[in-house]
């Protein structure tokens, strides 16, 4: 078949000791947050039933937690260890495994890390040593404590096993109690359970043996590690080496899943490397033996590929590529990897739970059994469909229309397909972001799609030819610079965006003024700036700094800009031009200071193009607006519009 000669690793069967799997993909653990009393829902089932489908060998479902020391008040994390929940995951098991597809439970203790949530009793720890993300410290464990929850991992374990699943995972990574107990900038006892590594291992050790007391023989047990913690004093790949070869001599783990960095730092943006991982976990595979799965930046089958042939791992694994297409395996499996809906790496709305997993990308993540998405149909009569504008939201809508049957026409007035979303990608960093426009007139042309570039249509007349109906997704426009103002030392984030960074002049102080709206269009000009060789502040009426932007972005974001001396000002906006730079307000103190700078890039903000759509009707056309031109949003705004348009046409 065409994957053979395609990806002839990717979808090799691999079989060894307990393990046997008909290929080497594995969906990662991610939480989908659609939980209700500690229980999964519907929506979950069918979100990995989704994923199912298309034949990953192995599905390692989302993090539970093994006690309700780790519970939050909301109770959005699966509880195994409650006999309320466990017929609602075996139905999700039996849907899985319905498609030939293995099942992992992943458990979890959080330790101290609260995720972002309340607790109802104080977070658990094996020193006291605060956070860094939350603003208490923890109770320290003592000998009775840890003793429950060793015994706590071994009942949530037996009660994955009763309902139906091939194994569980101890997620032993990314900074939650296993690790804090492995890892010497968490755990600072002096006791049998801290020091020396031995001492550090014994309560994994513990749990593997719990486990392994109150599971069948032929239950899998996986562990996944962080190779390097990327904190201070963290575990590093050495570190983590010793800890797989010294479990791989006790015999008790059937694999490894080897991954990078702690909480706020693991979900790696698309700033980071394509398969981020797979050197160290090569290095963790040769010193211990075991069969290792490696993730995080592995969203192509050709990188998926060139793991495998390297040696770095036995199995590859993804969470958003899967999330962003849940049909991925079945397209590499054709040897079409161009009809992959790609991850662009963004960290927002798969991150965001609001109120649970959604993706940029896909619309459909999430909404699998909401009706218009659910089952989509060809329509009832083909009609002819004008899409006015070339960015995501026309091309989405063009897409979901032509694959309805039918004909439609996109309408573009510039000499290319990509709209704004371009000036998004050209932007430090983001040039991923074209991967979707790729995607999307990949997708057209196998569509047959007809393509109209350098036609702007300004009324109904102006489309040549009859339709029964038109797409307006013709975006925004980025606001002028005020009167005000104007002076030759100031620019508007767009004119940036059009010209790129001017080349540094005098003193090469550049002062970029924020909105307020604290998202990539600002700190993406700044690290434009940045980059040309401008010493860089960052104003803004925000109370923080680049607060839109998705946590696991802002770390990189800020060590990058901070490598060039960037500094900020809070709670400041522009107050007026000076001759020799600019006037800032505090806007929380009404102080004012002069700023001395050689340029002022200020953010305008951008509004919707809305005069087409009354224009289109006016002249007997039935029209929709979508995206941008209703309000300048984001791009997961533009795709959701785009297909709910083409699914009501």
């Amino acid at each position: 078949m065409a994957a053979e000669t395609a990806f002839p690793r990717l979808f090799e069967p691999y079989e060894r000791g307990r393990l046997q799997l008909a290929n080497r993909l594995v969906v990662l653990p991610h939480g989908t947050s659609m939980v209700s009393e500690g229980g999964i829902t519907e929506d979950d089932i069918a979100y990995y039933e989704a994923r199912a489908r298309s034949g990953p060998a192995l599905i390692i479902t989302g993090a539970s937690i093994v006690a309700d020391s780790s519970a939050v008040r909301t109770r959005k994390l699966v509880e195994p260890y409650n006999e309320a929940v466990l017929e609602g995951l075996r139905q999700r098991v039996d849907v899985i495994h319905a498609h030939g597809v293995k099942v992992v439970g992943q458990i979890i203790h959080l330790g101290r890390e609260t995720i972002g949530s309340e607790f109802e009793t104080a977070p658990l720890a094996p020193s006291f040593l605060r956070s860094p993300r939350d603003p208490y410290g923890p109770q320290v464990l003592d000998e009775a404590g840890i003793a429950e929850i060793i015994e706590a991992f071994g009942v949530s374990a037996a009660n994955l096993e009763r309902t139906g699943h091939d194994g569980v995972e101890i997620h032993g990574a990314h900074g939650y109690l296993v690790a804090q107990f492995l890892s010497p900038a968490t755990n600072r006892r002096s006791d049998r359970w801290g020091g020396s590594l031995d001492h550090r291992l014994r309560f994994l050790r513990a749990v593997i043996d719990s486990i392994r007391r109150h599971c069948s023989d032929a239950f899998w047990l996986g562990l996944r590690l962080s190779a390097s913690e990327e904190i201070a004093d963290g575990l590093e790949v050495p570190d983590t080496a010793a800890i797989a070869k010294a479990v791989a001599a006790d015999g008790g783990v059937d694999y490894l899943s080897i991954t990078m960095g702690t909480r706020g730092l693991y979900v790696k943006d698309a700033t980071a490397p394509p398969a981020t991982a797979a050197r160290a976990a090569g290095i963790i595979r040769e010193a211990c033996g075991l069969p290792v799965i490696v993730g995080q930046r592995i969203n192509t089958p050709q990188v998926a590929e060139a793991v495998l042939a390297a040696g770095q791992a036995d199995f590859v694994g993804m969470a958003r590529a899967f999330i962003a297409d849940p049909d991925w395996a079945t397209h590499a499996a054709q040897g079409r990897p161009e009809r992959i809906r790609p991850c662009l790496g963004l960290n927002q709305d798969c991150r965001s739970f609001s109120p649970h997993l959604h993706c940029a990308a896909n619309p459909r993540a999430g909404r699998e059994r909401t009706v218009e998405f659910a089952h989509p149909v060809r329509a009832a009569k083909a009609r002819r469909i004008a899409v006015i504008g070339g960015g995501p939201a026309g091309l989405e809508a063009a897409r979901g229309a032509a694959l309805r049957g039918h004909a439609v026409a996109v309408f573009e007035s510039s000499d290319g397909l990509g709209g704004q979303f371009l000036y998004a990608a050209s932007l430090p960093h983001r040039s991923e972001l074209r991967r979707l426009i790729d995607y999307l007139q990949a997708e057209l042309r196998c569509l047959e799609v007809t393509v109209h570039l350098g036609r702007r249509i300004d009324e109904a007349a102006d489309l040549g030819a009859p339709f029964d109906a038109a797409v307006v997704a013709v975006g925004a426009a980025a606001n002028a610079l005020d009167e005000e103002w104007r002076a030759p030392h100031v620019a508007s984030w767009f004119e940036l965006l059009e010209q790129g960074a001017p080349p540094p002049r005098g003193a090469a102080r550049a002062l970029v003024v924020d909105d307020g709206s604290a998202f990539w269009w600002t700190y993406g000009v700044a690290e434009a700036l940045v980059q040309a060789g401008w010493r860089v502040r960052v104003a803004t009426p925000s109370a923080a700094i680049a607060a839109a932007i998705p946590t696991e972005s802002v770390g990189p974001l800020l060590a990058r800009l901070g490598r060039g001396g960037t500094e900020y000002s809070v709670l400041t906006a522009l107050d007026a031009v000076t001759a020799d730079g600019a006037a800032l307000v505090n806007v929380a103190s009404g102080e004012a200071v002069d700023w001395p700078c050689e340029l002022v890039v200020v953010q305008t903000g951008r509004a919707s193009r809305g005069e087409l759509l009354p224009r289109l009707r006016a002249g007997g056309i039935e029209a929709h607006a979508i995206g941008d031109c209703v309000a300048p949003r984001r791009v997961s705004h533009a795709l959701l519009e785009g297909q709910r348009v083409a699914l009501r046409l």
